[in-house]
């Protein structure tokens, strides 16, 4: 991991921490475009705070990213777009047209993979405590399941005899690798080290337990034992982190064909690929490794471990990260200024209702001042959200002299941001955009009020006693813009 040299403007940091596939640039006023289109012209037309999705960008990772691991990977590989980073149908029917498989939890996810237009026979269904309904729904669309409990035979048989369709099938492994951690970003270390952590996670069979499973699966009427899946996620931004994952996968391979004489013909190595600016690493640095390194890593590792570089299974993975993370930045505008004990606080319209993974996960988010990128970073800053709690959404940032109505824009928000996303204080989720050959197109219409509170209802004997005031709609007219008092 690389920290950038201080920079004098936002304009010069940007290309400081500039990406490949970023569509991020400075016009002649000084203001921040996005694939061309202004952000200050962005927040007009559709609102603050504000989503915007890069078509482009997503194009462009989706696309290293496979050739990376096809490139490295002497059989057919399928990129299975982890639904759960980024849930928008937009996104979904991008990578959809890019021939993107998929990664799902449970009929929400699966409905939104196939609303986006996904192709039944590249997805596959994870989760370790699966319900009938979900094994039944995947195995009649033809859904690969990723098995993760004992009692999902007992589904599977039952959902095979309800559809009259065959299931497809692979079995989650628990990997615990000794040497991983030592490859762990220092935030991600514990006390009772890596291996300990992902023994107590509820995920995978090791090798000891999954054995009879191989066993009970192969001779279950209808259920075709295809390979294994592992998925650790992202702890690391080290290669050897990912082949020390692919490499425990391997051997475990080899034990339980010597144990049960199955030999897979897929494996899915799951995600967790890091970007090159990852919020989730918890501080400001670059991460010089690329896609092709922690392929060139992972595959290298998996094919020494099974022992033999050709006739190898087919491969899957489970990225989401890496596709969406820099696709996606939210614009938010300043709003009061406080300067006091020492301290200034530039308070936004945006909060961590919008990046709650700042106060779960203590992601770090690069934020440029986007309609003052060419002034002097003058000023140490902390930004924060209009709720009732702290909302830090950065502290001690260096920023120009800003002023209400001037934006702000905050990085990397395609993983982890809009589906975490939450209504605290009644406070309605912000719009999505996304900026292509389309122009600009509204993939997520602003929430109301009344959205908010849509699911709510008042029990018929208490609103006899507490009838609703009959100026609580002149508040939803306020919220509008529109109240004539």
């Amino acid at each position: 991991m690389r920290v950038p040299d201080q920079a004098a403007t936002g304009a010069e940091l940007l290309e400081r921490i500039r990406m490949a596939s970023d569509r991020l640039a400075v016009d002649a006023q000084g203001a921040l475009t996005i694939d061309g289109q202004g952000a200050r012209g962005l927040v007009r037309e559709f609102g603050s705070p504000l989503h915007v999705v890069v078509e482009a960008t997503l194009r462009e990772n989706y696309r290293r990213i496979r050739r990376a691991f096809t490139e490295a990977w002497a059989a057919p590989v399928n990129v299975m777009y982890a639904i759960k980073c980024n849930n928008n149908l937009a996104i979904r029917a991008v990578m959809t047209s890019e021939g993107a498989g998929g990664d799902c939890f449970g009929l929400g996810e699966l409905y939104a993979t196939l609303a986006g237009g996904a192709d039944p026979r590249l997805l596959v269904m994870n989760g370790s405590n699966k319900t009938a309904d979900e094994v039944a729904a995947a195995v009649a669309l033809g859904v690969t399941i990723n098995v993760d409990s004992v009692d999902e035979i007992d589904f599977l048989r039952e959902a095979v005899r309800r559809t009259g369709k065959r299931a497809t099938v692979n079995l989650r492994l628990k990997i615990m690798p000794d040497d991983l951690e030592a490859q762990l970003l220092p935030a991600y270390r514990t006390t009772e080290g890596a291996a300990e952590g992902i023994r107590r996670t509820k995920w995978g069979y090791t090798t000891e337990a999954a054995a009879s499973l191989v066993d009970a699966l192969r001779g279950t009427e209808g259920v075709t034992l295809e390979g294994y899946s592992a998925h650790v996620g992202h702890l690391s931004t080290e290669p050897e982190a990912f082949a020390s994952i692919c490499r425990g996968l391997g051997q475990a391979v080899r034990i339980l064909e010597q144990r049960t004489g199955f030999k897979p013909t897929s494996l899915d190595i799951g995600g967790g690929w890091a970007q090159t600016r990852e919020p989730s690493a918890r501080e400001f640095a670059i991460n010089e490794r690329t896609i092709e390194d922690y392929a060139a890593a992972a595959t290298g590792a998996l094919k020494h471990a099974l022992g033999h570089d050709t006739d190898l299974p087919a491969l899957s993975l489970e990225p989401g990260r890496y596709i969406t993370s820099n696709a996606q930045l939210l614009l938010s505008s300043v709003g009061a200024i406080k300067r006091d004990a020492g301290l200034v606080w530039f308070h936004v319209d945006a909060s961590t209702n919008d990046l709650p993974r700042i106060e779960s996960g203590r992601h770090w988010y690069q934020i440029v001042p986007a309609t003052r990128m060419t002034s002097p970073l003058e000023e140490s800053v902390e930004i924060v959200g209009p709720t009732c709690f702290k909302s830090v959404l950065g502290t001690g940032r260096r920023l120009p002299t800003l002023a209400r109505g001037d934006l702000v824009a905050i990085l990397d928000t395609g993983m982890y941001a809009e589906v975490f996303g939450n209504q605290f204080n009644g406070t309605p989720r912000p719009a999505t955009v996304m900026v292509g050959d389309g122009g600009v197109e509204l993939i997520k219409r602003r929430e109301t009020i009344e959205d908010v509170f849509g699911t709510h209802r008042v029990p018929a004997r208490l609103a006899a006693q507490s009838p609703r005031h009959e100026r609580s709609d002149d508040v939803l007219r306020w919220a509008a813009g529109g109240f004539q008092a």
